[in-house]
């Protein structure tokens, strides 16, 4: 199977963690019948700063003729804020990437990195936030009026309410989940108040699985005091970034967490939640894990290959005892750097696939 993925390296330490990601996309080529074609789609505050555009024409042509997209991170501190990472709304709006999905998990070997105690630990920690990705504050419909005001508007639509919620209790059904839940702030915004409505309208769909309401400001609290109580998390988009987020903390390092923006059927973006970190590039020091579950999860969601999503994380979880980068560093593993934890998963994945 012959599939095109555009490679967006960006700023920081993007190049570097992507680089791993590429890695393991060469691995799965070598041993499967997946064969991938890598073209390069260059966004970004170094691109700015070259060409006075984040999102040059040509790379974004790139991306939408593609089967995927490996985004790195964007961002320079030189720079403006914004001025760099507004590519990632300008892909997300203009590929109508729906939905952005964030799963969180505490491996075992990591459990000594998490900073809850066992009793709220619980049976343990592996949650999916479904965020909506394309309306909300993020959509940036909003002004600076003058030094005294400010303001952003947040929209929410039937149609965008409706096809995220969805896509949350389709994902519940294929993980066999038993619940999903729903954050917003009914209590006092009219947005959150049409979101609820419309989340247990399509609930009624899914007799089986089991529904429940939670305030954000409450849901923040009860992810640090009984995060195994989550399963399928469903939110909008600026409490879906604040709580997945909270949640990466939780399993060891912001490093560990992937997410994909996704349209299904169409071309997707995957990417690590961390940033640019400038304060660590070029030192080979940034945990390459993040980008390489995203190529799990673009495995999963673009290319329908269930298999090999769970062969990658079985080669994680295998290397996380052997190896770390320094972020998760722990008395008795051996500290790596970026190329070298690469190699590690590389090399586990290898192994998996030869079987």
């Amino acid at each position: 199977m012959k599939k095109t993925i555009a490679i967006t390296r960006g700023d920081g330490v993007g190049p570097e963690v992507v680089e791993e990601g590429v890695k393991i996309l060469k691995i799965i080529a070598q041993y499967t019948d997946f064969e991938f074609i890598f073209a390069d789609a260059p966004a970004g505050g170094r691109i700015y700063k070259e060409y006075g555009d984040n999102l040059p024409q040509k790379s974004f042509d790139i991306i939408k003729t593609a089967d995927a997209l490996l985004f790195g991170a964007v961002g320079l501190p030189d720079l403006p804020p914004g001025t760099a990472e507004s590519a990632v709304l300008k892909i997300r709006q203009a590929l109508d990437l729906y939905v952005n999905l964030r799963p969180i998990k505490l491996y075992s070997s990591l459990k000594n990195r998490c900073p809850l105690k066992d009793e709220f630990i619980g049976k343990g920690i592996d949650i999916t936030f479904v965020r909506e990705n394309t309306e909300g504050l993020y959509a940036n419909k909003g002004a600076i009026l003058n030094d005294n005001i400010a303001e952003n508007i947040m929209v929410y639509t039937r149609k965008g309410c409706e096809r995220v919620i969805k896509y949350a209790f389709e994902h519940a059904k294929k993980r066999n989940h038993i619940k999903v839940t729903s954050v917003d702030k009914a209590n006092l915004l009219k947005p959150s108040q049409l979101w609820r409505k419309i989340f247990h309208e399509i609930g009624e769909q899914y007799p089986s699985l089991e529904k429940e309401d939670i305030y954000i400001d409450a849901f923040c609290q009860w992810l640090i005091r009984a995060p195994y109580k989550f399963q399928t998390v469903v939110t909008g988009n600026m409490f879906g970034d604040i709580i997945s987020d909270e949640g990466a903390f939780l399993i060891g390092s912001l490093g560990m967490a992937s997410s994909g923006n996704i349209h299904p059927g169409k071309v997707s973006m995957y990417e690590p939640i961390h940033g640019s970190a400038p304060d660590i590039a070029g030192k080979n020091i940034a945990n390459p894990i993040g980008t390489i579950l995203s190529v799990k999860l673009m495995m999963q969601e673009s290319f329908n290959s269930e298999k090999i999503a769970l062969e990658i994380e079985d080669a994680i979880e295998k290397a996380l005892y052997e190896g770390r980068t320094v972020d998760l560093k722990e008395k008795g593993v051996k500290v790596l750097n970026t190329q070298e934890m690469g190699d590690l998963i590389a090399n586990k994945l290898k192994a998996n696939l030869k079987k």
